[in-house]
């Protein structure tokens, strides 16, 4: 039970974190419909500690019926050693037992994959890599397909400028859009940035040029990004 109210309140702290990240911004309506998606990401993450309370219970079943069937097993083999190692009538049921304990074994190996998964998934230990080390075009803006978001967590985001000998460094910044929010970074030369996201808020993202003195034309290049999505 203290593991699963941590999980829930390990959800509220992300969720709390995103609400902090839209009132800085200054968007006070929208800081109450974060508010209200509080709840419903609470209940997501219950769902999430049901699941792995019903996984752990069936593992520990298995677990339970393995090692009933190994002490037959062994009790099989003990009175088979006593008539003499070869009675073929016991070492047919031992033979079944122990098919029956190895694909329990398998059943059990196989839903705590499920439970590693989904434990991975409340503990923000998941990752999906967006782009990775990424040239930026030569635009002002570029947009960037995120994927989908499905549970809260936050998106890492980095990028290093190139320098020209006849150029400054290009200055960038990366605007993510949350629930009709824009949350815009610093602009920089290069920079490192954690950006708090909800269970299916994000929309569009994008990287904004600032140095371009004519369209399509950003001294400064190549800029080379990265982005990873942690959940």
């Amino acid at each position: 039970m203290d593991s699963q109210n941590h999980m829930i309140s390990n959800l509220t702290y992300r969720i709390a974190v995103i609400i902090l990240t839209v009132g800085v911004i200054g968007a006070s309506g929208t800081t109450v419909y974060y508010h209200d998606q509080q709840s419903t990401q609470i209940s997501r993450s219950a769902d999430l500690n049901t699941q792995i309370t019903s996984l752990q219970s069936q593992i520990d079943n298995l677990n339970s019926q393995v090692n009933k069937l190994n002490a037959q097993i062994a009790q099989l083999n003990t009175l088979n050693n006593q008539l003499g190692g070869n009675n073929a009538q016991l070492v047919q049921q031992i033979q079944q037992l122990q098919a029956q304990a190895d694909q329990l074994r398998t059943q059990a190996a196989q839903l705590q994959t499920q439970l590693d998964d989904l434990n991975a998934i409340v503990k923000l230990r998941k990752s999906r890599v967006v782009a990775d080390q990424t040239q930026l075009p030569n635009a002002p803006l570029t947009t960037v397909d995120l994927g989908a978001m499905t549970y809260s967590g936050y998106i890492r985001v980095s990028w290093t400028g190139g320098a020209g000998a006849a150029f400054p460094r290009a200055l960038v910044s990366f605007t993510v859009q949350e629930y009709d929010v824009n949350i815009t970074t610093a602009t920089l030369a290069a920079g490192v940035f954690s950006i708090p996201v909800g269970a299916n808020s994000t929309g569009n993202a994008w990287f904004s040029l600032t140095n371009c003195p004519e369209a399509g034309f950003c001294p400064g290049l190549p800029v080379t990004y990265s982005i990873t999505y942690w959940y």
